[in-house]
C-alpha cells in the first residue's frame, strides 16, 4: 500500500494536482467586495470583468443583485453604457425602490439617447420623495440633462419644501429642545460616529446638521444652502422672497433688519435676527467667491437663543 504521503508526490510529480493544491473558488461575496475595492480605486475593467460570470437570471438574492448592480455601475463608468443598459434594466427591475440604480439607469437612458425613458425614470425617482439627487446632478450628461427644459419642469414640480421658522424654533418639524430620539426616528437619520449631531447627505457631501446638547436635546440645526441647492429637490420655506440663492438685500427686505452682524476670518458676511426662542444665522459668500459677482447664500444656521 503506498502511503498517501508518497501518493502525493507521486502525483506532483505527473502534473495531477492533489486535493491540498487545488485552490478553493472564492465565494461570490468575496468577489462582489474585490471588485467593489478594484471600482473605488478606477479599475472599472477588472472589476466588471470579476462580476460578469457571476450575474445571474435570477436576482431576487441579495448577493446576486448586489453583483449585478455593481456591475451596472462597473460598464457605466468604463463608458459601456449598451452593456450597462442591459444589466442595469434587469437591477432596477428587481428592485425598483433603490434610488443609486435608478439614476444610474437615468444616467445611461439620456446617454444612450433614449431620453423618454430618462425623464421617466427621473419623474419616478422626484415622486418617491428621494432627497438626495447627487448622482443624478454627477453622473456623465449632467449639464445637458439639467439644461433639459423638461427636467427644470420636473423639479419645480416635485421641489420638496424644507420649511425653517425661527419665530417658533423649528425646522422641518423638529423644535430646538426637542429629544434627539425622537428627532431621529421622525426624520429617519442615523445618529453619525456616536456623536451628538445627526446629519442628512447627499452622495457624500453633508446638506444638514442637527446638533444636541449633553441632555440629547436640539439645540442647532446648519443647512448647507450650496449643497442643498445643487444636490437635492428642497427648495428653501422661510420667508417670502428668500431662496437658496438669495443675497443679503433679498433677506432684509423679507426678514427686516437684522439685530446684528459680523464677518468671518474669510470676508463671509454674518446677519442675524434673533426671535424669543432662537437665533437665525444666515451666511453669505464674499462678492469675488462665485460667478454671479454677489454675496449670496451659504449657510443658514438656526440656534437656541442666549439668555
Amino acid at each position: 500500500m503506498i502511503r498517501p504521503i508518497i501518493l502525493g508526490v507521486l502525483l506532483c510529480g505527473l502534473g495531477i494536482p492533489t486535493w491540498s493544491e487545488e485552490a478553493t473558488p472564492a465565494a461570490p461575496e468575496e468577489i462582489l467586495e474585490q471588485a467593489r475595492s478594484l471600482a473605488a480605486n478606477n479599475r472599472y475593467t477588472e472589476a466588471l470583468a470579476a462580476l460578469e460570470p457571476l450575474i445571474r437570471e435570477d436576482l431576487s438574492g441579495e448577493t446576486s443583485w448586489e453583483i449585478a448592480a455593481e456591475a451596472g455601475r462597473a460598464a457605466f463608468h468604463q463608458g459601456k453604457y449598451r452593456r450597462a443598459d442591459e444589466i442595469l434594466r434587469r437591477v432596477v427591475q428587481a428592485r425598483p425602490v433603490v434610488i443609486e440604480s435608478a439614476l444610474y439607469l437615468q444616467a445611461t437612458s439620456y446617454l444612450l439617447g433614449d431620453h423618454r425613458q430618462a425623464f421617466s425614470i427621473f419623474e419616478a425617482v422626484l415622486q418617491s420623495k428621494a432627497q438626495d439627487l447627487y448622482l443624478a446632478i454627477t453622473l456623465p450628461g449632467e449639464k445637458r440633462f439639467l439644461a433639459e427644459p423638461e427636467v427644470q419642469r420636473l423639479l419645480k414640480r416635485y421641489a420638496q419644501p424644507l420649511v425653517i421658522r425661527p419665530d417658533l424654533a423649528t425646522a422641518q418639524g423638529a423644535r430646538l429642545g426637542q429629544g434627539r430620539p425622537q428627532i431621529a426616528q421622525r426624520r429617519g437619520i442615523e445618529p453619525s460616529g456616536g456623536g451628538s449631531a445627526l446629519m442628512a447627505r447627499a452622495g457624500p457631501l453633508v446638506t444638514w446638521i442637527l446638533s444636541f446638547d449633553n441632555q440629547e436635546q436640539l439645540v442647532e440645526v446648519v443647512l448647507d444652502a450650496d449643497h442643498l441647492r445643487r444636490y437635492t429637490p428642497f427648495t428653501l420655506d422661510l420667508s417670502e422672497g428668500i431662496s437658496w440663492t438669495s443675497t443679503p438685500i433679498v433677506c432684509i427686505g423679507s426678514l427686516g433688519t437684522p439685530q446684528r452682524s459680523s464677518a468671518t476670518d474669510d470676508g463671509a458676511l454674518i446677519l442675524t435676527w434673533d426671535y424669543p426662542e432662537a437665533s437665525l444665522d444666515m451666511v453669505f459668500s464674499r462678492p469675488d467667491a462665485n460667478d454671479e459677482g454677489a454675496a449670496i447664500l451659504e449657510m443658514v444656521r438656526m440656534y437656541r437663543r442666549q439668555s
